[in-house]
């Protein structure tokens, strides 16, 4: 599989030098890669002429916090430096990654996309990074354990035949934010993934990295959402630093956290507000808003000249919360049909905080 240059470049940089670009980033992307067909569920669409790949493209446009998009094509990250001979200072070569994905009935398609790009991404953490200490995180956003339409089945689900009926859960599966360790339901893992660690969470080292990853991020469409909300679940002290706590050990107070929330709707139902979750990933790194980098993507048809179609209403918490983040933070499309471009745009953010970041 040919690996997109685009999401090599999102953890390479991350943590190796390279020049700092003057002031932050914008805090949304609505422009869809240039030859691309980008579609959502429910009709939303966008459409142009050239039929090249979203993952070989080179034409994401970044926007201002307001929405606004320009025509420069692919922002300029910088030259990817060749890492030295080890963790630079700064991050110190400590990453924590968090990814809290939607697991609605709409977000099948997304998912697909999604894991496309998984492959290049876990090969530059087998490549670069195997001098670093990353952990990956995927919490738990249903928090609940089987399938709706499987309910009471004993040996095996009629509309669901690979569903596991019968394999009863350990207490921290059926804990919302908790790592997951066996997506459940359509369209999931359906699986016990193998984490050598024994935690509920990926750290360096990690045998089959790519599959263990693509185990605990797919998600499925079991009916679960609420990203935000599982977000500050997951980052909590009791799910992190009480003895036995279901996410023991991931959140580190030397290492950067990257946060990446993907839901395809408008999160009207988490808990709290956008700035309430911006305030909870800021005290989870001890009130360093420079320890944090916050990548959504989601529904963009708030905006005008979005991909998702433009339907006005009521406030996109999830854009929100990006722009509350700014300037560490980025807001992209969930309806470009792929989505290492965005990963691209954040790469030399997440790099810049690597380089201003001091460990507590």
């Amino acid at each position: 599989m040919r690996v997109p240059a685009a999401l090599i470049a999102v953890a390479f940089v991350a943590c190796n030098g390279g020049e700092q670009g003057p002031g932050g980033f914008s805090s949304s992307i609505t422009t869809a890669p240039q030859g691309t067909t980008s579609t959502s569920s429910g009709g939303e669409t966008s459409t142009s002429s050239s039929t090249s790949s979203a993952e070989d493209s080179a034409a994401a446009s970044s926007a201002s916090s307001t929405g606004s998009t320009t025509a420069s094509g692919v922002p300029d990250v910088g030259a990817i430096p060749d890492g030295g001979d080890g963790p630079p200072p700064g991050c110190k070569g400590k990453v924590d990654f968090l990814f809290t994905i939607s697991g609605s009935f709409t977000m099948a398609p997304k998912q697909e996309r999604l894991k496309a790009s998984f492959p290049g991404f876990i090969a530059t953490l087998e490549s670069e990074f195997a001098d670093f200490d990353y952990h990956i995180l995927s919490a738990n956003t249903a928090g609940f354990w089987g399938y709706p339409s499987c309910k009471g089945c004993q040996d095996v689900c009629a509309e669901l035949p690979e569903f596991p009926c019968g394999v009863q859960p350990e207490p921290c599966d059926v804990v919302r934010g908790a790592g997951m360790t066996y997506p459940i339901g359509k369209d999931a893992s359906n699986e016990r993934c193998e984490l050598a660690s024994g935690l509920r969470y990926i750290t360096a080292g990690q045998p089959d990295l790519e599959d263990a990853f693509t185990c605990i991020a797919s998600m499925g469409s079991n009916g679960s959402d609420q990203v935000a909300g599982v977000t500050v679940m997951a980052l909590a002290d009791e799910l992190n630093h009480a003895p036995g706590a279901c996410n023991e050990g991931f959140l580190r107070d030397d290492a950067l956290l990257v946060v990446v929330a993907i839901q395809d709707t408008y999160d009207q139902d988490s808990t709290g507000t956008p700035k309430d979750w911006r305030d909870a990933l800021v005290e989870a790194k001890g009130g360093d808003a420079d320890a944090v980098v916050l990548l959504v993507i989601s529904t963009d048809k708030d905006d005008p000249v979005g991909l998702c179609g433009y339907h006005p209403g009521s406030e996109h918490e999830l854009r929100t919360w990006a722009e509350l983040m700014q300037p560490n933070s980025l807001f992209g499309s969930i309806c470009a049909e792929g989505y290492s471009d965005y990963f691209a745009t954040v790469a030399k953010m997440i790099k810049s905080q690597c380089d201003v970041f001091v460990p507590q």
